[in-house]
Formats: structure tokens, sequence, C-alpha cells
């Protein structure tokens, strides 16, 4: 079950929040993203080179 809450009674300023919120969620996604990109670049870089130079 979800809550919602009226910032206002003005529809722009409920769709400036809705807006606002999509944009947060979007930053939040794309900032966790990167953090685990990065994260397993820094894992399996090593490996990887290990491996090129096996070959």
């Amino acid at each position: 079950m979800e809550e919602h809450v009226i910032l206002s009674e003005r529809p722009e300023d409920q769709f400036k929040a809705v807006e606002w919120a999509r944009d947060q969620k979007k930053k939040i996604l794309d900032n966790k993203n990167r953090q685990i990109a990065d994260a397993l670049m820094e894992k399996m870089t090593p490996l990887i080179m290990k491996n090129n130079l096996q070959k």
C-alpha cells in the first residue's frame, strides 16, 4: 500500500514535485550504477591484465 502526500493543492506545484522526485531517483540510480561499475572494474582489471599477459 502506498501513501500519498499532497504538498500543494495547485496542480503545477504537484507536477514540479513529481518531476523533482523523478530527477532525484535518476541521480541516485546513476550514482549507484557508477559505483557498481567502478567496483567491478577495480576487481576485474587485474584479472583481465593477467589473462592478456599469459596469452
